[in-house]
């Protein structure tokens, strides 16, 4: 796929940012900011560079606007490559279609639309439901044909149905429904006079659609109530025959991905610790631990590897996303160099994403971090690490804390003298791009000579999986 279509997949976002970066209002102004964020970080970990140069423009404008510093962005301009398929893709701003479906529309013919439904008054959407295989919007009065206008989109193997009712108002930012044979529905205000519904299906099929006085009925694949109803009342037996049953098994795991990383691995040995054992099979050897722990739990589990193989930094995340991840967990063992702190330096700590504050969590991100990131320029990297998504490391911080907590308590419930180190935050690139909460685990120091064997006992590992097992239990029941 050309570095044009890939970009084209985020003109929705592009084009609403730069509408929010033109208002007069501040507010506004700080929601086209953090959209560009969000697509300079997609950018970066796509290696599109032509969506990054479009974002970091977009970000130079709005920090203008917003009256703060945006020489971190200028510098990060300057250290892409600004060939001429960057400049003429500048000049691109149109949503393309996939070249496979011929029944999308021309921008020009919607705008001419448009024009013509502006005479009527404003509809508003006033409810949802998903009933009989259709997809059912309920409006506060009738309106006509003309005022849907309809495209398809294809996107990373998947086909994107976009209606567009228009002149239209939903009360709400933005809605998604999600189903076992689509993907997703998301319904949102699109601009200020435009409802978009979105129907996202892995396989293409040929959605109809009706008016029937206020409502709009489209057609989604077939089976979708009877597999909705079906799985419920399987659910809903499911309870009554465990009335018993403990919190732990009511949370219905089944329905959560977790992406375990171990460490290193192949070239990169990781850490060499004492009688030089290596941290890439240690962390191995754990991470198989608790993806067993969590498939009897119920979980759906991945590995980024299962043997002695190398496995980039950036293609970690980008694995747990494609996978649609819950979590992302990379497990990890410290160590220090020098026989002096060898004896000194213990203990378990759980890192989450974000700038480095302290120096030990930069001596600690330095050291997981050498094996691939010598590519990264310095702007690229402190750019990055600028735009990082708040909600994401909140979240994410929860996480550590829960799995924190939970291994300590299970360590501590069979050995003596297991250390906490915390939580810390850093800026480890194994953790950068990840979509959903993703931490990084040091479960002990490899260089320390008892807690080294401790590492490599299976005993012990067990209990280390466990409680990263609880942890992850521990945080969905805090926060679902």
């Amino acid at each position: 796929m050309s570095l044009y279509l890939k970009a084209g997949d985020y003109s929705e976002q592009i084009n609403r940012a730069n509408r929010a970066i033109a208002s007069n209002a501040k507010s506004v102004i700080w929601k086209g900011y953090h959209d560009f964020q969000s697509l300079y970080m997609k950018g970066l970990l796509e290696g599109d560079k032509k969506l990054q140069l479009q974002a970091l423009k977009g970000l130079i404008k709005a920090s203008k606007a917003l009256d703060i510093d945006a020489t971190r962005y200028k510098n990060a301009i300057k250290a892409l490559d600004t060939s001429e398929d960057i400049k003429e893709f500048e000049n691109q701003n149109s949503f393309t279609a996939a070249p496979s479906e011929s029944k999308s529309i021309s921008k020009q013919s919607l705008n001419k639309s448009s024009k013509t439904v502006s005479k009527n008054r404003t509809i508003s959407l006033k409810k949802t439901a998903v009933e009989n295989s259709n997809l059912i919007l309920t409006f506060n009065t009738t309106f006509s044909k003309k005022s849907i206008h309809k495209m398809v989109l294809k996107r990373r193997g998947h086909y994107l149905y976009v209606f567009d009712i228009s002149p239209a108002k939903t009360y709400f930012s933005i809605k998604r429904i999600k189903g076992p044979t689509f993907k997703e529905i998301r319904i949102a205000q699109f601009d200020p006079k435009t409802v978009r519904v979105v129907i996202e299906v892995s396989r293409s099929y040929k959605p109809k659609w009706k008016i029937k006085g206020r409502r709009l009925f489209i057609t989604l694949p077939k089976g979708t109530v009877k597999r909705h109803q079906k799985k419920d009342s399987v659910q809903k037996n499911v309870v009554s025959k465990t009335k018993n049953s403990t919190k732990k098994n009511s949370l219905n795991l089944s329905k959560y991905i977790v992406v375990i990383d171990p460490g290193h691995g192949g070239k990169d040995s990781g850490a060499v610790g004492y009688k030089k054992l290596e941290e890439k099979k240690v962390v191995l050897s754990v991470a198989k631990k608790v993806r067993n722990i969590l498939k009897k739990r119920g979980f759906k589990v991945y590995l980024t590897r299962s043997r002695d193989k190398f496995v980039p930094l950036k293609k970690r995340t980008r694995f747990a996303n494609l996978k649609d991840a819950d979590f992302f967990i990379s497990i990890h063992a410290n160590a220090v160099a020098g026989r002096k702190n060898r004896y000194r330096s213990k203990g378990i700590e759980t890192f989450f994403l974000s700038p480095a504050r302290s120096d030990r969590a930069k001596r600690v991100a330095a050291l997981e971090n050498s094996a691939d990131v010598s590519d990264l320029d310095r702007y690229t990297k402190e750019t990055y690490l600028s735009v990082l998504n708040r909600e994401k490391i909140i979240e994410s911080n929860k996480l550590a804390i829960d799995l924190q907590k939970q291994i300590l308590s299970s360590l501590r419930s069979k050995y003596r003298g297991v250390v906490d180190n915390g939580v810390r935050e850093g800026p480890f690139w194994v953790l950068v791009g990840a979509q959903m909460p993703a931490v990084l685990i040091e479960i002990g120091y490899i260089t320390h000579p008892t807690e080294s064997k401790r590492l490599f006992n299976p005993y012990y590992q067990k209990l280390l999986a466990e409680g990263i097992a609880n942890g992850i239990e521990s945080y969905i029941r805090h926060n679902r």
